[in-house]
């Protein structure tokens, strides 16, 4: 199959990668714990959420300094390091409330997430047919 010109058309390529999607069990609704039991492991989107905002709840932990600078590299990166321990102060006051906000929005969206997995969980339940009544012959 070329990727370029008129030899594939949009439905087999959409067809392609339902296939192969469908082959890493990734079409499927996800839904319970972290599992490994396919080519690549199921990740919880709830637990890669909760971990992405516990990591970057705290705006005043600085990023790595970096530099794409050859030669002077190392003067820029004294310099960017000079500066920021001088403005850590400033930094810390200014963005406070971010930081406890952050961490409010964190708990607030672990909690919510709790209560929606609960209420799936219940709704489950419910709409499961349920087994007719079985029928005992008397004797």
């Amino acid at each position: 199959m070329k990727l370029m010109g008129r030899d594939i058309t949009g439905d087999a390529l959409l067809d392609e990668l339902r296939s192969r999607l469908s082959a890493r069990s990734l079409d499927a609704p996800t839904g319970g714990p972290i599992r490994f039991d396919g080519l690549e492991p199921r990740v919880d989107p709830v637990a890669f959420n909760v971990e992405a905002l516990t990591e970057h709840a705290d705006p005043t932990r600085p990023l790595p300094l970096e530099t794409h600078r050859a030669g002077l590299g190392r003067a820029v990166l004294l310099a960017k390091r000079l500066f920021r321990a001088g403005g850590q102060i400033f930094i810390n006051e200014a963005l406070g409330r971010q930081k406890r906000f952050n961490g409010h929005v964190r708990d607030s969206y672990a909690q919510l997430a709790a209560e929606v997995k609960t209420l799936r969980d219940r709704l489950e339940v419910l709409e499961r047919p349920k087994a007719p009544p079985s029928k005992r012959k008397a004797k």
